[in-house]
């Protein structure tokens, strides 16, 4: 009898390691808190996963969507858009709608989207402005 119960010891604690080996890996946290956040690259601070789009303005018949993306984790707002904004001479910028205060140019890209830094931004609004060809656009503030 003891052999039995040892036997199903051993698959238990066996099952169980397996169940363990395949649940997800915890997402992980920020590297940047608060008002530090301002002028980091949302990607290389994590504050990008689980980020979303706020607001965007489209150019017709271009192709490009400007976008101003939130992240709930940092609290944080920046511009990103589809299109290089080098290839055409244009700025990107996010922008805080009642202050002014700016993050300009792009801090990365992927090959898909170019953004800029981030603004730390709890209660205040933020657009994002593409300025220069082939027109300036700009986000509602959000």
């Amino acid at each position: 009898m003891p052999r039995k119960i040892a036997t199903l010891l051993a698959c238990f604690a066996l099952a169980m390691s397996g169940a363990i080996a395949v649940a997800a890996p915890a997402q992980a946290a920020p590297t940047c808190y608060g008002h530090y956040c301002s002028g980091t690259d949302p990607e290389a601070t994590r504050c990008s996963e689980g980020a979303y789009t706020v607001a965007h303005q489209t150019w017709d018949g271009w192709g490009a969507r400007l976008e101003l993306r939130w992240s709930p984790a940092c609290k944080t707002n920046w511009a990103r858009v589809n299109t290089n904004p080098a290839a055409s001479g244009a700025t990107l910028r996010a922008v805080q709608c009642s202050t002014g205060y700016t993050q300009s140019g792009v801090v990365a890209n992927n090959g898909t989207y170019w953004w800029t830094r981030q603004i730390y931004s709890p209660t205040l609004t933020v657009r994002a402005e593409w300025v220069g060809p082939p027109g300036t656009r700009w986000t509602a503030c959000a």
